[in-house]
């Protein structure tokens, strides 16, 4: 789905599985690159959705990762294997990630899964700008939902795209390295920004706007009331 020249959601329940988080992929003009990339469960749809948009995934050179977990970065064994891309993550929480903790990854946890280990290729750190011919990404390191959880700047077309990740409305957990001091602090770093419109970990295609006002919203709303009753992704519940 096209979100902006050059930018379209190539994953999240209502295009791949519902396991899914969004991914994203981005025509740099000289190469394709991903913003996280979904689990082993809605890989094959996911390329569909590359193809579909024009593009062959053997272009993809590289996978930016908003944080280790399952939904989020669970396929990315299977793109290194079938088109030698590469990996990028923050580093507290690349060790999660190559040796496949199926706990702090959330992939038993949550969906009742294995998470194939990857190599971590390199890593991004708070401050990194990585500039191409059609966009510019940079990283804010937004510690909280886990410890190497990270938010994405793209500016592109005029305008400042937050991609989120987790970092906006992710769930809270002791198992995964949830922090909610961390938290805290990151969510009062971005509120200092001004964004044009943003996107988040979980939802339909759709660019948000009036980012800073949902922003703000968010931060407000932040750990008011813990849900102990949260369900997981793996089981059906009948109520």
């Amino acid at each position: 789905m096209k979100l902006l020249n050059n930018f379209y959601q190539v994953s999240g329940p209502a295009l791949s599985h519902r396991f899914d988080a969004t991914a994203y992929l981005l025509n740099s003009g000289k190469e394709l690159l991903l913003i996280d990339c979904g689990t082993p469960e809605g890989y094959q749809d996911c390329l569909s959705n590359i193809r579909k948009l024009g593009y062959d995934p053997a272009d993809i050179s590289c996978i930016f990762g908003t944080h280790g977990h399952y939904d989020h970065v669970g396929a990315a064994a299977l793109f290194k294997k079938d088109f030698g891309c590469k990996l990028y993550l923050h580093e507290a929480d690349a060790q999660r990630v190559m040796e496949g903790d199926d706990i702090k990854t959330t992939a038993s946890l949550l969906y009742g899964s294995h998470f194939p280990p990857c190599t971590v290729d390199g890593f991004v750190k708070d401050g990194d700008v990585f500039e191409y011919d059609n966009f510019t990404l940079e990283v804010l390191h937004t510690p909280g939902h886990t410890p190497g959880s990270v938010c994405y700047v793209l500016s592109i077309q005029g305008m400042r795209v937050l991609i989120a990740g987790d970092t906006i409305y992710g769930g809270f957990s002791a198992h995964i390295g949830s922090s909610e001091e961390q938290w805290r602090r990151s969510l009062d770093r971005i509120c200092g920004y001004h964004f044009d419109s943003m996107v988040v970990g979980h939802s339909n295609p759709v660019l948000l706007a009036d980012a800073d006002a949902r922003l703000r919203d968010a931060r407000a709303s932040f750990a008011n009331y813990y849900n102990p009753w949260f369900k997981n992704f793996k089981d059906e519940y009948r109520y």
